[in-house]
């Protein structure tokens, strides 16, 4: 009985390393473009989600509080993904990028900015949770004028 405890026991160190590896293998980019497009592709998706909130919020398309609160759990999850692709090595802007260098530049405030977007996102996802329409347009809105006011800052 203890041998198989012991093997039991290896086994799993061995998948939770597996696992561990795999986990930061997720970040590891071959070169920089690979780095580029993991944050083009995890912000488009973002954007996707949060116009269709938008288009809600604004009455472009009739507000319904199951598909806006699908959306809003969806960019709450979404908002801790891209950063990574902005602090690889050689992931700086160039021809395939609207990322500007006061990103790098600036980091500090850059990776201040995206935490607080993830806890803008996290309110918008709680908002919507609940239900109410005047704090789920705010909690929208809140999350709107971060995401300006990076663009303004940082993006091309």
């Amino acid at each position: 009985m203890n041998s198989m405890i012991k093997v039991a026991g290896s086994f799993l160190s061995i998948v939770a390393l597996t696992v561990s590896a795999s986990a930061f293998a997720q970040h590891a980019f071959n070169d920089a473009d690979k780095a580029v497009e993991y944050r083009q592709k995890a912000l488009s998706i973002m954007q996707n989600n949060f116009a269709v909130m938008g288009d809600m919020v604004k009455g472009d398309i009739e507000f319904d509080g199951t598909i806006f609160a699908e959306r809003a759990n969806d960019f709450a999850a979404l908002t801790s993904i891209p950063w990574i692709g902005f602090s690889q090595e050689g992931a700086m802007p160039g021809n395939n990028t609207d990322a500007l260098p006061a990103i790098w530049d600036n980091w500090e405030d850059f990776v201040e900015r995206a935490e607080k977007l993830q806890q803008d996102a996290k309110a918008l996802q709680q908002a919507a949770a609940a239900g109410e329409q005047g704090a789920i347009r705010e909690a929208f809105m809140t999350a709107a004028r971060n995401c300006k006011g990076c663009h303004d800052q940082y993006k091309d």
